[in-house]
């Protein structure tokens, strides 16, 4: 048997074993999943956290924990996940794969969520839930926002405080920026839902400056920036709350 050959029947038998992974899970055997990958322990001395996504479909995650990847492989915060073994959180894994072609980001989290089921025999379910959520509403006096002329888009988080001190003033930079893309980013801030309803379009540049609470007297919290800074005002509600709820998970194999 020629080297080909091998590499095909190898190939093959990968997909006859996602095959029945995904059958037994209930996950779709046509849905996309890498061509090589490799799931290993981290080392316990390792320090850096990491996750690239290069091109030529590669995936390199570095001591990241199985509720890392979830978080990123289905686009939820960690509110939004519920249930699973006490080693979801503190167990670290590096993982090494390589998919075919040129995916796209959303295609190779796709990818991400095969492995997953595959490697760490995952199963879950989705649920909406009513929990404590946030309204973005426009506050008294009307925005204090500028329409953006930018090409680009972008929004980040920047630490004022030096890193040798505990990190408790930070400024949000947007630029052409909707409103609704910054209440989706305010999910993380917030650690809530938090819904658009302003009803305002456009795109806008704009920057927050706030600091943690408990640590007020080195800037206003993020809702009083929000409401003197920008004329907007975060209103706490009631509503949906999308959660994964993990049925079960198991430590992989490493390969």
């Amino acid at each position: 048997m020629n080297r080909y050959d091998l590499a095909m029947m190898i190939k093959c038998l990968l997909v006859e074993c996602i095959y029945c992974g995904a059958l037994l899970f209930g996950q779709s055997p046509s849905q996309p999943s890498f061509e090589v990958a490799s799931v290993k322990p981290a080392d316990p001395n390792q320090r850096a956290v990491d996750f690239v996504i290069s091109p030529g479909g590669r995936l390199r995650a570095t001591n990241v924990t199985l509720a890392q990847m979830l978080y990123e492989a289905y686009q939820v915060k960690y509110y939004q996940v519920m249930g699973g073994p006490g080693w979801l959180k503190d167990a670290r894994f590096n993982i090494d794969a390589i998919s075919i072609g040129e995916p796209t980001r959303k295609e190779m989290m796709v990818m991400l969520q095969s492995l997953l089921v595959e490697r760490f025999q995952l199963k879950l379910r989705r649920e909406s839930r009513e929990g404590n959520a946030f309204e973005l509403v426009e506050a008294k006096g009307g925005i204090k926002l500028k329409l953006s002329s930018a090409s680009s888009s972008y929004i980040r988080l920047l630490r004022n405080t030096p890193p040798e001190l505990p990190g408790v003033s930070y400024t949000i930079l947007g630029q052409k920026v909707s409103i609704s893309k910054l209440a989706d980013y305010l999910r993380g801030e917030m650690q809530r839902p938090v819904f658009d309803r302003t009803g305002i379009g456009g795109e806008f540049d704009f920057r927050i400056d706030y600091a943690i609470e408990g640590n007020l007297e080195t800037g206003p919290s993020i809702f009083t920036a929000l409401q003197d800074q920008m004329g907007l005002r975060l209103a706490g509600v009631k509503g949906p709350v999308e959660t994964l709820v993990i049925e079960k998970a198991e430590r992989p194999t490493a390969n």
